[in-house]
């Protein structure tokens, strides 16, 4: 036997002129095979003769020749076609050392390849996680149930489970990075802004406009791997690097269908399903329908399965058919095609839809489905013995050579046998029980016996089994819907945004449980990676963002809000400053998405009916969605807020009681103004939240709780008037309308000015009645004493002993509570500068005292700290506390009495 002497590229020039170039499964074939020969120095050669072909474009040859990444097609089956062509080796006398030579630059080239091979494989790993978790992001957070599609309306179809998009969203693919980025609607003209020209090749992106519409498209496990978009022109678009192999979408619902059914494009697969109510998977493309109708068959293996193929004999070699074909009689289904009107060159089920309506849909799939055999199938026998069973005495089931090779697949690095028709593994023993001892060694011995590894065996039982286990009304799968919060016994439970103990997880999945838990596709995320992110900063690919952004889409017709924005002006009595802040108040969060404001809104009166509910709780109510609370006093003191995460609006309803007024103002302020939150709920572990909620509150009280005038966190408001019941009409037919969203397009384009999260609220007449409402006894006094309620004249210094004989009888008199000289001093002292005791005169009698010095320029003050100086001020002091009508000659009593 001579020994094998590789090729060299000098003969791959020559080999290759003997091939043609123009048939695509032979340029694809040759190109597989040179590059797992020659690697990368075999593209020049390749690419020489693909431009033989006719339609050659240089941009399509570098494209195919860079997504080649395993090893496919080899170079026997280009020598082959190269032979059958005429080619013979060269014949040429070569020495050991030459063969040992070339021998060892083509085992060197092998190397090279493996080693590309993986770097590639790697990076396709890498990539096509981080294309899933953006797309699992767009999917989440920007894809739409409900909007408008000009390619489905064109279709004639309808949307099922696919998402509209009502905004511009970017994908973008950076390989030398390795990540991905989501740009969303005014961001992207940043994105393209900032896009290098020309763009690098490492450097894609998928934009979906508004009007499109995307695929998901999941694995069998239900894990989402990359979006289909379909724009309004009907042009079909994938991102880069995103899985389509084995993945699809299903129309309607697979557990308890009596038919299953299979398309290629959506719009095939909608015309299917609306005619026949099947649930219909679609493949996406011809290619993908084998591999879907494995999956298929492995989670409904009981069920007739119809393979709705296209049909169109003008492309060659018609492959929507030929994958149709040998998809059905892989698995045992039906292959159908539909018959079109006279004239037409072959179509789909969507071009019969479309020509004749649906109830020709149905009743040419009917037809298929009442005279279709499987084929090709088990047979009745064959179908009917158990797998594993030797109730026959070791005589088979009357299976033939060929339907033993067909069913049966050999379980890598075991010797079980995977029976495809059955979906189960059998043992060795029960395998040759089955089909006969001799034919189940000429089925080992045979070198074409299907092979399947262990893991994917796995994969499909598990598959069946959690199948069953679809989670309310999304459909997620367990493994897609519950993700374990690293460090807790918690879970987080995707469909419902909440965190859960592991109890209910496993309640909710009864034996399917132990499968979840010990699944490789099980997600976990850590504990601090559970975020409330409205500004949506975060990586989607490490965290997961609780924010999915608000309900309602922004229309601007000004005309359309018209009375909430009167409700606006008319809950600040149409005061100018209050309404103008009180606007950019509620503008700013908007248009800042998760901006946490410093200051709050109280709206406080004795009058019901103004409306106050209306706007704070159900117009914002109804623009902020699942992320707004209206909450109650019980709310407010229970040990346990889980209702405070993932708000960013909170109106409060009457939450201090006039006996708990004073002690809940401290939980009131850090609700304003704290940056995080502990959250605390029954049965779960506590976290910490950031805070990006703000805060109405409403109250009919007088005092609903107290302010001091140093607070400023707060605009006060006090409508006096009641709502016009001709406005209230119109502003519950705004609120049942489009007026929110409109309000929303009209907060959004507010001016904001300087305006900022931490602007002060103005000083309303409403604040200082409250304020003043808020003093305790001494400061009320106070107060007075500053303003000249107590007499003219009388803010200045004076005796501390004066002032407090003043406060005495001014106690007295309102009916306050008293208090001891010292509390009184101290707590005076903390707004007043007070002496420590020192000399003055009355003119006969030195005396001692300690004084109280206003540093207020317009308090009365003595010339001097002397004692004379300080003895006259003290008479002038007390004069004109006679004069004020005070009982100063009653003093020393009261202050005896009180001591």
């Amino acid at each position: 036997m001579s020994e094998k002497v590789p090729l060299t590229l000098i003969d791959l020039a020559e080999l290759l002129t003997f091939i043609h170039a123009d048939d695509r499964d032979t340029w694809l074939a040759v190109a597989m095979g040179v590059k797992a020969e020659f690697g990368e120095a075999g593209f020049d050669a390749w690419d020489g003769w693909s431009q033989t072909g006719d339609g050659y474009k240089a941009a399509d040859a570098r494209s195919v020749w860079k997504s080649i990444r395993k090893r496919g097609t080899g170079m026997g089956t280009v020598i082959k076609l190269a032979k059958d062509n005429g080619w013979t080796p060269r014949r040429e006398p070569m020495t050991a050392e030459e063969k040992r030579r070339l021998n060892a630059e083509a085992e060197a080239r092998r190397a090279v390849r493996q080693a590309e091979i993986e770097a590639d494989e790697a990076r396709l790993a890498v990539m096509r996680e981080a294309v899933a978790s953006a797309c699992q992001l767009i999917w989440e957070k920007h894809c739409k149930p409900q909007g408008v599609s000009p390619y489905l309306e064109r279709k004639q179809v309808g949307a099922f489970g696919v998402g509209f998009f009502h905004y511009t969203v970017v994908l973008a693919i950076d390989d030398a990075r390795q990540r991905c980025d989501v740009w969303v609607g005014s961001e992207t003209r940043e994105f393209f802004a900032n896009l290098p020209n020309p763009r690098p090749d490492s450097i894609s992106f998928l934009m979906f406009k508004a009007g499109t519409i995307a695929v998901p498209l999941r694995d069998a496990a239900g894990k989402l791997w990359s979006l289909q978009a379909i724009n309004e022109q009907g042009t079909k678009l994938f991102p880069k690097y995103g899985r389509k192999a084995g993945c699809f979408h299903v129309l309607g619902e697979l557990a308890g269908a009596d038919v299953v059914a299979e398309a290629e494009g959506y719009a095939t697969a909608a015309s299917v399903h609306m005619a026949k109510g099947w649930p219909v998977a679609v493949a996406i493309d011809s290619g993908n329908v084998p591999a879907v109708a494995a999956a298929l068959r492995a989670q409904c293996p009981d069920v007739p399965l119809v393979i709705a193929g296209d049909d169109d004999p003008t492309v060659a070699g018609n492959p929507g058919r030929t994958k149709a074909e040998a998809a059905a009689g892989q698995v045992g289904g039906i292959s159908a095609f539909p018959l079109l009107p006279e004239g037409e060159q072959g179509g789909d089920w969507n071009d019969l839809h479309a020509c004749d309506g649906l109830e020709a849909v149905a009743a040419q799939l009917e037809a298929a489905l009442a005279a279709g055999e499987p084929s090709p199938a088990p047979s009745e026998t064959e179908a009917a013995a158990p797998a594993g069973s030797s109730e026959n005495g070791g005589q088979g089931a009357g299976l033939t050579g060929e339907q033993v090779l067909r069913r049966f697949a050999l379980v890598e690095g075991t010797t079980h046998v995977w029976d495809q028709d059955k979906k189960t593994v059998m043992k060795k023993t029960a395998f040759e029980a089955l089909v006969t001892k001799p034919l189940a060694k000429a089925w080992v011995d045979d070198a074409d016996k299907k092979l399947i590894g262990a893991d994917a065996v796995r994969e499909i039982e598990q598959a069946r089994r959690m199948a069953g286990k679809k989670a309310t009304a999304l459909g997620m799968t367990p493994i897609e819907r519950y993700v374990y919060i690293d460090g807790t016994k918690d879970v987080w439970d995707r469909e419902k945004k909440r965190r859960i103990p592991e109890g209910a997880v496993k309640m909710a999945l009864g034996d399917a449980y132990a499968l979840w838990l010990n699944s490789a596709e099980r997600r976990t995320v850590d504990v601090d990676h559970i975020v409330f992110d409205p500004a949506m900063t975060k990586d989607p690919a490490v965290y997961i963002n609780t924010f999915e952004g608000l309900p309602l889409e922004p229309i601007r017709d000004d005309a359309a809000c018209e009375n909430l924005r009167w409700l606006i002006s008319f809950l600040c009595n149409h005061e100018e400053e209050a309404h103008d802040w009180l606007t950019k108040w509620l503008a700013y969060p908007l248009q800042h998405m998760g901006a946490k404001m410093d200051t709050a809104v109280l709206a406080h009166s004795i009058m019901e009916g103004s409306g106050k509910s209306l706007l704070f709780a159900d117009a914002f109510g109804q623009l902020f969605g699942i992320y707004a609370a209206t909450v109650g006093q019980t709310q407010l003191e229970s040990s346990f807020n889980a209702w405070q995460s993932r708000k960013l609006w909170a109106v409060f309803e009457e939450v201090v009681s006039r006996d708990q007024r004073y002690n809940q103002v401290g939980k009131i302020k850090h609700l304003i103004t704290g940056k995080t939150v502990r959250m605390e709920s029954k049965f779960i572990n506590g976290w910490e939240e950031a805070n990006h909620m703000n805060a109405v509150f409403l109250s009919n009280e007088i005092l609903p709780w107290p302010i001091s005038d140093s607070d400023r966190r707060m605009l006060v408001i006090w409508p006096q008037e009641t709502l016009p019941e001709a406005r209230q009409k119109a502003i519950g037919a705004e609120l049942a309308g489009n007026g929110v969203a409109a309000l929303y397009g009209w907060l959004l384009s507010l001016d904001l000015g300087e305006f900022n999260q931490r602007t002060r609220p103005p000083r309303t007449e409403a604040r200082q009645r409250l304020v003043a409402l808020s003093r305790a006894g001494w400061q009320t006094f106070l107060h007075q004493w500053q303003t000249g309620d107590l007499g003219q004249g009388l803010w200045g210094a004076c005796l501390s002993t004066d002032l407090y004989a003043m406060f005495l009888e001014w106690c007295q008199r309102n009916r306050e509570h008293a208090m001891s000289q010292t509390k009184f001093s101290l707590f005076i002292s903390a707004e007043v500068e007070k002496t420590r005791s020192i000399p003055w005169t009355d003119g006969a009698t030195r005396r001692f005292g300690a004084f109280f010095f206003p540093s207020d320029p317009d308090s009365s003050l003595p010339p001097s700290l002397a004692a004379a100086a300080l003895g006259q001020h003290v008479t002038e002091w007390r004069g004109k506390a006679r004069m004020a009508g005070w009982d100063v000659d009653r003093w020393e009593h009261l202050k005896a009495a009180a001591a």
